[in-house]
Protein backbone atom coordinates (compact mmCIF):
# COMPACT_ATOMS: atom_id res chain seq x y z
CA UNK A 1 0.00 0.00 0.00
CA UNK A 2 1.75 3.51 -0.97
CA UNK A 3 1.11 5.95 1.34
CA UNK A 4 1.36 10.33 0.76
CA UNK A 5 4.62 11.68 0.95
CA UNK A 6 3.20 13.88 3.76
CA UNK A 7 2.53 11.52 6.28
CA UNK A 8 -0.80 11.70 8.36
CA UNK A 9 -0.59 12.50 12.43
CA UNK A 10 -2.56 10.92 15.42
CA UNK A 11 -3.79 13.43 17.24
CA UNK A 12 -4.46 12.38 20.76
CA UNK A 13 -5.55 13.81 24.23
CA UNK A 14 -3.68 12.00 26.83
CA UNK A 15 -5.63 12.92 30.05
CA UNK A 16 -3.37 11.76 33.17
CA UNK A 17 -4.97 11.50 36.86
CA UNK A 18 -0.59 12.02 37.71
CA UNK A 19 1.31 13.50 36.16
CA UNK A 20 4.43 11.76 37.30
CA UNK A 21 3.06 9.13 35.05
CA UNK A 22 4.27 10.75 31.64
CA UNK A 23 7.91 9.69 32.31
CA UNK A 24 7.15 5.94 32.19
CA UNK A 25 6.34 6.39 28.69
CA UNK A 26 8.58 6.77 25.15
CA UNK A 27 6.53 9.41 23.17
CA UNK A 28 9.48 9.65 20.72
CA UNK A 29 7.52 10.02 17.47
CA UNK A 30 6.18 12.03 14.71
CA UNK A 31 3.64 10.18 13.45
CA UNK A 32 1.27 11.14 16.79
CA UNK A 33 0.44 14.63 18.12
CA UNK A 34 0.03 14.05 21.92
CA UNK A 35 -1.19 17.03 24.04
CA UNK A 36 -1.52 16.34 28.18
CA UNK A 37 -4.17 19.50 27.70
CA UNK A 38 -7.23 18.39 25.68
CA UNK A 39 -5.92 20.80 23.02
CA UNK A 40 -7.65 19.19 20.11
CA UNK A 41 -11.53 19.67 19.86
CA UNK A 42 -12.10 16.16 17.93
CA UNK A 43 -8.95 14.22 18.64
CA UNK A 44 -8.67 11.02 16.80
CA UNK A 45 -7.76 8.88 19.98
CA UNK A 46 -8.81 9.72 23.50
CA UNK A 47 -6.59 8.08 26.74
CA UNK A 48 -7.57 8.01 29.96
CA UNK A 49 -4.73 7.28 32.02
CA UNK A 50 -5.81 6.19 35.26
CA UNK A 51 -4.04 4.32 38.22
CA UNK A 52 -7.93 4.21 39.77
CA UNK A 53 -10.89 3.69 37.92
CA UNK A 54 -13.33 6.89 37.40
CA UNK A 55 -15.93 6.24 35.56
CA UNK A 56 -17.97 9.12 35.62
CA UNK A 57 -15.13 11.32 33.61
CA UNK A 58 -15.02 8.32 31.47
CA UNK A 59 -18.86 8.67 30.52
CA UNK A 60 -18.02 12.65 29.74
CA UNK A 61 -15.06 11.90 27.28
CA UNK A 62 -16.36 8.24 25.66
CA UNK A 63 -18.29 10.05 22.14
CA UNK A 64 -15.62 13.01 22.22
CA UNK A 65 -13.19 11.01 19.78
CA UNK A 66 -12.98 10.22 16.09
CA UNK A 67 -12.58 6.98 16.51
CA UNK A 68 -11.97 5.38 20.24
CA UNK A 69 -11.77 6.38 23.52
CA UNK A 70 -8.97 4.28 25.31
CA UNK A 71 -8.80 3.79 29.49
CA UNK A 72 -5.83 2.48 29.88
CA UNK A 73 -4.79 1.75 33.53
CA UNK A 74 -1.77 0.02 34.98
CA UNK A 75 -3.07 -1.97 37.84
CA UNK A 76 -2.90 -5.45 38.90
CA UNK A 77 -6.42 -6.82 39.22
CA UNK A 78 -7.45 -9.05 42.00
CA UNK A 79 -8.83 -11.42 39.36
CA UNK A 80 -9.16 -12.04 35.75
CA UNK A 81 -13.03 -11.62 36.03
CA UNK A 82 -12.44 -7.86 37.89
CA UNK A 83 -10.96 -7.29 35.07
CA UNK A 84 -12.89 -8.79 32.29
CA UNK A 85 -15.95 -7.31 33.84
CA UNK A 86 -14.90 -3.86 33.46
CA UNK A 87 -13.54 -4.61 29.92
CA UNK A 88 -17.01 -5.53 29.18
CA UNK A 89 -18.97 -2.73 30.86
CA UNK A 90 -16.33 -0.17 29.15
CA UNK A 91 -17.43 -2.10 26.08
CA UNK A 92 -20.98 -1.35 26.25
CA UNK A 93 -20.20 2.72 26.09
CA UNK A 94 -18.08 1.99 23.50
CA UNK A 95 -14.92 2.39 25.19
CA UNK A 96 -11.54 0.17 24.58
CA UNK A 97 -9.57 -1.04 27.78
CA UNK A 98 -5.50 -1.59 27.57
CA UNK A 99 -3.35 -2.12 30.48
CA UNK A 100 0.49 -1.95 28.53
CA UNK A 101 1.77 1.03 26.43
CA UNK A 102 2.70 -1.72 24.03
CA UNK A 103 -0.85 -2.63 23.60
CA UNK A 104 -1.94 1.15 22.91
CA UNK A 105 1.03 1.66 20.46
CA UNK A 106 -0.08 -0.84 18.57
CA UNK A 107 -3.25 0.02 18.09
CA UNK A 108 -2.06 3.49 17.10
CA UNK A 109 0.12 2.32 14.32
CA UNK A 110 -3.04 0.36 12.92
CA UNK A 111 -5.49 3.64 13.33
CA UNK A 112 -2.51 5.85 11.62
CA UNK A 113 -2.91 3.25 8.04
CA UNK A 114 -6.60 3.98 8.21
CA UNK A 115 -6.26 7.67 8.69
CA UNK A 116 -4.05 7.77 5.76
CA UNK A 117 -6.11 5.41 3.87
CA UNK A 118 -8.41 6.69 0.62
CA UNK A 119 -11.39 4.14 1.77
CA UNK A 120 -12.36 1.23 3.53
CA UNK A 121 -10.70 -1.38 0.93
CA UNK A 122 -7.48 0.26 1.26
CA UNK A 123 -7.87 0.74 4.53
CA UNK A 124 -8.09 -3.32 5.28
CA UNK A 125 -5.48 -3.73 2.69
CA UNK A 126 -3.13 -1.45 4.42
CA UNK A 127 -4.30 -3.51 7.80
CA UNK A 128 -3.12 -6.72 6.20
CA UNK A 129 0.38 -5.56 4.23
CA UNK A 130 1.35 -3.79 7.30
CA UNK A 131 2.23 -7.11 9.43
CA UNK A 132 5.02 -6.66 12.33
CA UNK A 133 5.49 -9.78 13.56
CA UNK A 134 4.78 -13.34 12.19
CA UNK A 135 2.30 -14.06 14.41
CA UNK A 136 0.07 -11.21 13.59
CA UNK A 137 0.89 -12.30 9.63
CA UNK A 138 -0.86 -15.63 10.73
CA UNK A 139 -3.41 -14.75 12.90
CA UNK A 140 -4.60 -11.57 11.02
CA UNK A 141 -3.25 -11.46 7.60
CA UNK A 142 -3.30 -15.07 5.94
CA UNK A 143 -6.13 -16.09 7.95
CA UNK A 144 -8.35 -13.14 6.57
CA UNK A 145 -7.19 -14.26 2.79
CA UNK A 146 -7.69 -17.52 3.09
CA UNK A 147 -11.41 -16.94 4.53
CA UNK A 148 -11.87 -14.67 1.84
CA UNK A 149 -11.11 -17.24 -0.82
CA UNK A 150 -13.15 -19.94 1.00
CA UNK A 151 -16.09 -17.92 1.56
CA UNK A 152 -15.98 -17.02 -1.97
CA UNK A 153 -15.67 -20.58 -3.06
CA UNK A 154 -18.39 -21.32 -0.98
CA UNK A 155 -20.69 -18.90 -1.85
CA UNK A 156 -20.05 -19.60 -6.05
CA UNK A 157 -20.91 -23.48 -4.96
CA UNK A 158 -24.26 -22.69 -3.48
CA UNK A 159 -24.72 -20.24 -6.79
CA UNK A 160 -25.36 -17.18 -4.61
CA UNK A 161 -24.19 -13.96 -5.80
CA UNK A 162 -23.31 -12.15 -2.65
CA UNK A 163 -22.18 -8.78 -3.81
CA UNK A 164 -18.39 -8.16 -1.74
CA UNK A 165 -18.28 -11.76 -0.66
CA UNK A 166 -14.47 -11.35 -1.17
CA UNK A 167 -14.22 -8.60 0.64
CA UNK A 168 -16.52 -9.54 3.56
CA UNK A 169 -14.10 -12.47 4.06
CA UNK A 170 -10.99 -9.95 4.18
CA UNK A 171 -12.81 -7.41 6.74
CA UNK A 172 -14.87 -9.63 8.97
CA UNK A 173 -11.99 -9.55 11.99
CA UNK A 174 -10.88 -6.02 11.20
CA UNK A 175 -11.85 -5.30 15.06
CA UNK A 176 -9.02 -7.39 16.09
CA UNK A 177 -6.76 -4.73 16.05
CA UNK A 178 -8.21 -3.39 18.91
CA UNK A 179 -8.00 -6.39 20.62
CA UNK A 180 -4.66 -6.03 23.03
CA UNK A 181 -1.98 -7.31 20.95
CA UNK A 182 -0.22 -8.91 24.23
CA UNK A 183 -3.34 -11.47 24.32
CA UNK A 184 -4.49 -11.74 20.76
CA UNK A 185 -0.38 -12.98 19.54
CA UNK A 186 0.24 -14.76 22.59
CA UNK A 187 2.18 -17.81 22.58
CA UNK A 188 -0.49 -19.04 25.76
CA UNK A 189 -3.97 -20.71 25.87
CA UNK A 190 -6.73 -18.17 26.16
CA UNK A 191 -7.96 -17.92 29.95
CA UNK A 192 -11.30 -17.27 30.83
CA UNK A 193 -10.54 -13.54 30.53
CA UNK A 194 -8.63 -13.73 27.19
CA UNK A 195 -11.55 -15.27 25.50
CA UNK A 196 -14.11 -12.51 26.59
CA UNK A 197 -11.53 -9.83 25.43
CA UNK A 198 -10.95 -11.37 22.37
CA UNK A 199 -14.85 -11.89 21.61
CA UNK A 200 -15.33 -8.29 21.93
CA UNK A 201 -13.44 -7.72 18.29
CA UNK A 202 -16.97 -8.42 16.60
CA UNK A 203 -18.23 -5.04 18.69
CA UNK A 204 -15.07 -3.10 17.95
CA UNK A 205 -15.30 -3.97 14.20
CA UNK A 206 -18.49 -2.95 13.96
CA UNK A 207 -17.62 0.52 15.43
CA UNK A 208 -14.42 0.50 12.92
CA UNK A 209 -16.97 -0.42 10.02
CA UNK A 210 -19.13 2.57 10.83
CA UNK A 211 -16.36 5.25 11.12
CA UNK A 212 -14.35 4.16 8.29
CA UNK A 213 -16.53 2.87 5.85
CA UNK A 214 -18.00 5.82 3.35
CA UNK A 215 -21.31 3.43 2.49
CA UNK A 216 -22.07 2.36 6.11
CA UNK A 217 -25.17 0.78 3.81
CA UNK A 218 -23.05 -2.25 2.75
CA UNK A 219 -25.31 -5.06 4.21
CA UNK A 220 -23.02 -7.51 2.74
CA UNK A 221 -19.64 -6.00 5.10
CA UNK A 222 -21.38 -5.54 8.13
CA UNK A 223 -23.33 -8.63 8.53
CA UNK A 224 -20.38 -10.74 8.13
CA UNK A 225 -18.44 -8.42 10.84
CA UNK A 226 -21.40 -8.78 13.08
CA UNK A 227 -22.65 -12.19 12.93
CA UNK A 228 -19.57 -14.30 11.86
CA UNK A 229 -19.82 -16.13 15.07
CA UNK A 230 -23.16 -16.44 15.72
CA UNK A 231 -24.56 -20.04 15.66
CA UNK A 232 -27.19 -21.85 14.95
CA UNK A 233 -27.54 -23.33 18.38
CA UNK A 234 -27.91 -19.80 20.04
CA UNK A 235 -24.56 -20.45 21.63
CA UNK A 236 -22.14 -18.19 19.52
CA UNK A 237 -21.27 -14.05 20.32
CA UNK A 238 -21.90 -11.57 21.12
CA UNK A 239 -25.50 -11.83 20.46
CA UNK A 240 -26.07 -15.19 20.74
CA UNK A 241 -28.39 -15.62 18.31
CA UNK A 242 -29.95 -18.62 16.68
CA UNK A 243 -32.50 -17.46 14.04
CA UNK A 244 -32.06 -15.03 10.98
CA UNK A 245 -28.59 -15.25 11.02
CA UNK A 246 -27.09 -13.75 7.72
CA UNK A 247 -26.50 -16.04 4.70
CA UNK A 248 -22.92 -14.14 4.78
CA UNK A 249 -22.17 -14.53 8.00
CA UNK A 250 -23.28 -18.38 7.98
CA UNK A 251 -20.74 -18.82 5.15
CA UNK A 252 -18.22 -16.95 6.30
CA UNK A 253 -18.10 -19.04 9.97
CA UNK A 254 -17.59 -21.98 8.16
CA UNK A 255 -14.55 -20.65 6.28
CA UNK A 256 -13.48 -18.49 9.55
CA UNK A 257 -13.93 -21.79 11.88
CA UNK A 258 -11.64 -24.35 9.05
CA UNK A 259 -9.00 -21.92 8.36
CA UNK A 260 -8.44 -21.57 12.16
CA UNK A 261 -7.93 -24.76 12.74
CA UNK A 262 -5.60 -25.79 9.83
CA UNK A 263 -3.42 -22.65 10.69
CA UNK A 264 0.05 -23.05 12.60
CA UNK A 265 -1.05 -20.66 15.65
CA UNK A 266 1.52 -19.67 18.25
CA UNK A 267 0.45 -21.77 21.27
CA UNK A 268 -0.69 -24.90 18.76
CA UNK A 269 0.12 -27.00 16.18
CA UNK A 270 -2.28 -26.75 12.75
CA UNK A 271 -4.99 -29.57 13.03
CA UNK A 272 -4.82 -31.58 9.67
CA UNK A 273 -7.50 -30.94 6.75
CA UNK A 274 -9.06 -33.72 7.02
CA UNK A 275 -9.87 -33.31 11.15
CA UNK A 276 -11.30 -29.95 10.57
CA UNK A 277 -13.50 -30.72 8.00
CA UNK A 278 -14.61 -34.13 10.17
CA UNK A 279 -15.32 -31.37 12.98
CA UNK A 280 -17.20 -28.94 11.04
CA UNK A 281 -19.23 -31.86 9.26
CA UNK A 282 -20.05 -33.21 12.70
CA UNK A 283 -21.48 -29.63 13.89
CA UNK A 284 -23.89 -29.29 10.70
CA UNK A 285 -27.08 -28.37 11.90
CA UNK A 286 -26.29 -27.64 15.44
CA UNK A 287 -23.41 -25.02 14.72
CA UNK A 288 -23.32 -24.88 11.24
CA UNK A 289 -25.69 -24.61 8.38
CA UNK A 290 -26.11 -28.12 6.54
CA UNK A 291 -26.57 -26.95 3.01
CA UNK A 292 -23.56 -24.84 3.53
CA UNK A 293 -21.43 -27.43 5.48
CA UNK A 294 -22.50 -29.88 2.46
CA UNK A 295 -21.41 -26.89 -0.62
CA UNK A 296 -17.56 -26.24 2.08
CA UNK A 297 -17.39 -30.26 1.66
CA UNK A 298 -17.49 -29.89 -2.34
CA UNK A 299 -14.84 -27.00 -2.55
CA UNK A 300 -12.03 -27.37 0.46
Amino acid sequence: MKFSSKRSKITINWDLDNRKLISYRNLGTSNFEISFHRDFRNPDIWIFESEKYDYENLKDIKDRAKYFTIYFTRRLYQSIYEFSELAMKLASYRILLHYTSDDIFYLLRKILIIKESAGLITAVKGIIESCETENEKAIITQHSINVAEISNRIATMLDEKIEDIKLAGLIHDIGKICIPATILFSDRNFNDIDIKIFQLHVLWGEVLYEKISTNSNNDTLREAIVFHHERLNGQGYLRGISRNIPLVAKIIAISDVYTALTSDRPHRLPFEKEVAISYINSKAGELFDPNIVEAFRKVI
